[in-house]
């Protein structure tokens, strides 16, 4: 059944009024207003008006994250996300209600996009040397004279070194040749992609040479500032990617692509990245050359590294091919680009690299972190885990390389968790219970909910103390309740978690049903999110095995684990192990990545010879598909259990 809110007037068949007008929908706190046609539900007109609503599910109506506070002429769905209480107050899901009329909605903290945790890389590359992808070199040329009347263009290539005919010169670039050389009185700087110009600049400018490395991720966008003559960071920032208002899964914004087509994906993490890329030459003072701030047209190259549907859709490539078997992408090696051809807001024609991927679910992030962890330099075997929504998992070593990714949801991101959220300010990250609850939030701020390594800590120490059995049950404990979607248990009572509720009429929304909307939430898990968390950390498990079977070898034969990701860097080992994350081995095997993508990114960036081993991992890699191994099922079976059915891979574990 839908509720209607009706105004007086009808409307046509257009989604306009009998004046001809479109409904207006405004938000708060931004103040931002836009016009959109009647039906257009809330979540859409969001997108729109560009204000960032939390949508882990894409607008289904599932994942209830997407909670406003709406006045006005809509239509709406109930739903078992909004309670009674909070329908009354004015409470609907974005995606389930459609405008009518004119609407004015509020979106609360807990719907919008909290400020995050920097996910960077390491500032040290401990490269020898530096060879970065764009070349700058200063020439000086002769003055043409009656006896050297060599052409503008000939007379450059000469000094480069380059045969006629050698060196691609854009034709941008060929039309101000003349004024270029004139004004620096003879003298220039060329900025060669090997035998691409990317950039030619009057007088001396070798010192004024930047590139860009980013780690496209699904979740989190990663982006370090860099000096291409020294390898120096000279900023680095980080921030949502802007396409999680179609979904938090790759496959949800595949499927708004296939309704809607590739352009609005494609413009949220263009645009995503060129907001980063402002910021980061903002606090871009103190760098190389004469120590004045990085202008954006200095960036003469950019490298960018991510999973294969997110360098799809920033390409603007069809992805619905990786959705279907055979799961086959358009391209796994993407040609390189100019910057201006993508709509990137660094010098027009810098050339733009994508670190070649694998297959549709081990992408180019994959590769990325493979070549950071040095494991293809290793003579014993090791094993990669990259633990996010689809967990890549590498096996190998300098001869050879199996990958293969599982989808392992997106639990330790925040989602099909009630209380989880990303590793924002509030998000509890560290949580041990074996003297009483205590806890630690990121900002050291009033916890608003859980994060993934909180999540972590608070399985295992839930199941070391009793509180669960090895299937996740909930056991007798003074924080067990019968809660609304059954057994509960309560980390934080309400009485010491943020406030969760805002004073509406402070905001203008003066037709609002009630002034003001306050209650403080209890944090707490269910056996139901308990049982997320064991599918996930199964799925991660079963697909390290299965590799291992496939080489015919055990975690014991293991030399190093590496764990990527800047979530990997947050987690305790122990808990982790005792969980059945991670395999129970010495701790000193262990080696927790961060951000390897972003440092695999970079590194292509500043080294030829790790540009070399990019392709090289590349072509090693074997890509086995999980999804018609019967191996993987029957191993994922035995590990959703706390550890494992096999009691004797986790001795540790007591």
């Amino acid at each position: 059944m839908s509720i209607i809110f009706p105004r007086p007037g009808a409307f046509n068949n257009a989604g306009t009024d009998s004046l001809g007008m479109s409904p207006r929908i405004t938000f708060h706190p931004k103040g931002r207003s836009v016009d959109a046609p009647k039906g257009t539900s809330l979540l859409e007109a969001a997108i729109l008006a560009g204000v960032e609503i939390n949508s882990a599910c894409g607008g289904k109506g599932t994942c209830g994250r997407c909670r406003v506070v709406v006045s006005g002429e809509f239509e709406s769905q109930p739903t078992d996300k909004v309670s009674g209480e909070e329908w009354a107050a004015g409470y609907r899901l974005a995606c389930m209600t459609r405008v009518v009329g004119d609407c004015t909605v509020f979106v609360p903290e807990e719907s919008q996009l909290r400020p995050m945790q920097v996910v960077g890389g390491r500032d040290d590359t401990s490269l020898k040397e530096v060879s970065p992808l764009v070349k700058a070199v200063h020439v000086k040329l002769r003055p043409p004279t009656l006896q050297d009347n060599d052409a503008d263009l000939e007379r450059l290539l000469k000094q480069l070194g380059f045969e006629p005919g050698g060196l691609e010169v854009p034709l941008p670039l060929l039309r101000e040749l003349p004024r270029t050389l004139r004004e620096g009185e003879w003298t220039a700087t060329a900025f060669l992609d090997g035998d691409r110009l990317v950039d030619l600049r009057p007088s001396d400018a070798v010192s004024r040479n930047f590139g860009v490395a980013v780690d496209v991720g699904t979740t989190t966008v990663a982006l370090q500032l860099l000096d291409m003559k020294s390898g120096r960071m000279v900023a680095q920032v980080s921030d949502y990617n802007r396409q999680l208002m179609y979904g938090e899964d790759v496959l949800a914004r595949i499927m708004h692509a296939e309704d809607h087509g590739p352009e609005p994906l494609r413009t949220a993490i263009i645009d995503t990245i060129n907001h980063m890329l402002a910021r980061a030459c903002s606090v871009s003072d103190e760098c190389a050359g004469n120590g004045k701030r990085v202008c954006a047209d200095e960036i003469t190259a950019m490298v960018l590294s991510g999973n294969t549907t997110m360098m799809h859709m920033l390409l603007g490539l069809d992805a619905r091919s990786i959705r279907y078997e055979p799961y086959t992408p358009v391209t796994n090696i993407p040609p390189r680009a100019a910057a201006s051809e993508l709509g990137i807001k660094i010098g027009p024609l810098a050339s733009v690299h994508l670190v070649p991927g694998r297959a549709s679910y081990v992408g180019g992030d994959v590769v990325a972190d493979v070549v950071a962890s040095g494991m293809a330099k290793r003579d014993g075997v090791c094993l990669l885990i990259d633990v996010g929504t689809n967990g890549e998992v590498v096996l190998g070593n300098r001869d050879w390389m199996l990958a293969c990714s599982a989808s392992a949801g997106p639990a330790f991101e925040g989602g099909e968790v009630c209380h989880g959220m990303r590793a924002g300010d509030g998000a509890i990250e560290k949580v041990s219970l074996r003297n009483g609850v205590e806890y630690s939030t990121v900002g050291k701020t009033r916890p608003k909910g859980l994060c993934g390594s909180g999540l972590i800590d608070l399985l295992a120490q839930m199941f070391l103390t009793g509180v669960i059995d090895k299937k996740g049950r909930m056991q007798r404990s003074e924080r067990v309740r019968d809660g609304e979607f059954g057994k509960e248990y309560v980390l934080v009572y309400s009485k010491d978690t943020e406030r969760d509720g805002y004073d509406l009429k402070a905001t203008g929304m003066s037709c609002c049903p009630v002034d003001k909307v306050e209650h403080r939430r209890d944090i707490s898990i269910t056996e139901e999110d308990i049982a997320n968390v064991i599918r996930t950390k199964a799925a991660i498990f079963a697909a390290a095995e299965v590799l291992l079977d496939t080489a015919s070898l055990d975690f014991g034969d293991l030399e190093r684990v590496y764990v990527a990701g800047g979530f990997g860097r947050h987690i305790d080992l122990d808990n982790a192990v005792s969980i059945g994350l991670l395999p129970d081995l010495p701790r000193d095997r262990f080696t927790f990545l961060g951000n390897a993508s972003l440092d695999g990114a970079k590194l292509y960036m500043l080294s030829k010879e790790k540009r070399e081993e990019t392709f090289s991992v590349h072509r090693a890699m074997t890509y086995v598909e999980l999804s018609t191994e019967q191996r993987f099922f029957d191993r994922f079976s035995s590990a959703s259990f706390l550890p494992h059915t096999d009691l004797g891979r986790f001795p540790s574990v007591r």
